[in-house]
């Protein structure tokens, strides 16, 4: 079965992100039911109105803009804003690797991506 680009953006959440805050620090994230429809929503159907994003998932779509399958695509963009240290603290271990934290920016520097974008 063929996934679709929402499908692959949670799998990738779940795969690569963990929980920034709160008694599940530090684990796998587990998206809930409402989070995958929005991702879903947000990849799947662009040209829709797209739905408020909160904490945390703020923090996941910036990863997955930064270094995910999303990150050198250029034309869209979710609008989700987060506070830097919720987007770092989202990193699991596989994307520190690749991650750095610089001044008031976490920076892919294989890709020359970061977050938040440059104006």
């Amino acid at each position: 079965m063929n996934k679709s680009r929402g499908r692959k953006n949670i799998f990738w959440i779940e795969a690569y992100c963990i929980v920034p805050s709160g008694p599940d620090r530090g684990r796998r994230v587990k998206l809930t039911p409402v989070q995958r429809e929005i991702v879903r929503k947000i990849y799947d159907t662009p040209d829709e109105p797209r739905p408020d994003i909160d904490d945390p998932l703020a923090a996941y779509l910036a990863l997955l803009h930064v270094c995910g399958p999303e990150a050198l695509q250029k034309e869209f963009k979710p609008d989700a804003s987060t506070d830097l240290f919720t987007v770092w603290n989202a990193t699991g271990p596989d994307l520190r690797a690749v991650l750095k934290r610089h001044g008031a920016y976490v920076v892919c520097p294989e890709l020359g991506t970061q977050y938040p974008s440059a104006a």
